[in-house]
């Protein structure tokens, strides 16, 4: 098997035992085992179960990346609210698609290993710096209020990984009935007063 497809097999297997029996309780021998691979095979692709765990965060990092388009504004652009729900659908499409990566995310218990501990505060400290970014850019463009970016973007994570905490534990909900709702919550406390009219026609018929 080619290096790039075992390398990801082991990931894939990895991901699956950390959703069911958490990071602490898992092992590398619970990785190769479920893998089918020899111990040594391992190490060729990573040094221990934590350098296995942060690629799968930087898997993350990296697919909200692609699914998460800078807003434009100009001739034959979409309406900003219709950018920002296209946003919103791709990232809670695959984020409730991968109900794996969003249980070891969501479950990781914290106050066993400092270091892990301050890698996955790491990891949401990026997501929040790409909100705030995004709203900075947004009171550039007259979208949105003057606010403290920063706190606003950490309200933000916070709702929606409360929210995704919650739906992952159900089945599949309505994508588009949960984008419009967390399009019109985020929208409503953010956007300058003057457009708050125009939002709350958003999805009226």
């Amino acid at each position: 098997m080619e290096k790039q497809a075992r390398r990801a097999q082991v990931l894939r297997h990895a991901k699956r035992i950390f959703a069911r029996k958490g990071y602490h309780r898992t092992n590398v021998a619970d990785i190769i085992s479920r893998a089918r691979i020899a111990r040594g095979t391992f190490y060729l692709y990573f040094e221990n179960k934590k350098d296995l765990f942060e690629e799968l965060l930087e898997q993350v990092l990296r697919e909200l990346a692609v699914r998460i388009h800078r807003i434009r504004i100009g001739p034959g652009e979409p309406e900003p609210a219709d950018q920002l729900r296209a946003n919103l659908r791709r990232v809670m499409s695959f984020v409730l698609s991968e109900r794996d990566l969003t249980n070891i995310l969501l479950s990781h218990a914290l106050g066993f290993d400092p270091e892990l501990d301050e890698r996955i505060q790491t990891f949401y400290d990026r997501i929040a710096a790409q909100i705030q970014r995004s709203l900075d850019l947004g009171i550039t463009m007259g979208l949105v209020r003057r606010c403290d970016t920063r706190t606003a973007a950490y309200c933000i994570l916070g709702g929606v990984k409360e929210t995704i905490a919650q739906l992952s534990r159900q089945a599949p909900p309505d994508i588009d009935g949960l984008v419009e709702e967390i399009l019109r919550f985020g929208l409503s406390g953010v956007a300058r007063p003057e457009l708050l009219e125009t939002l709350r026609n958003i999805g009226e018929p």
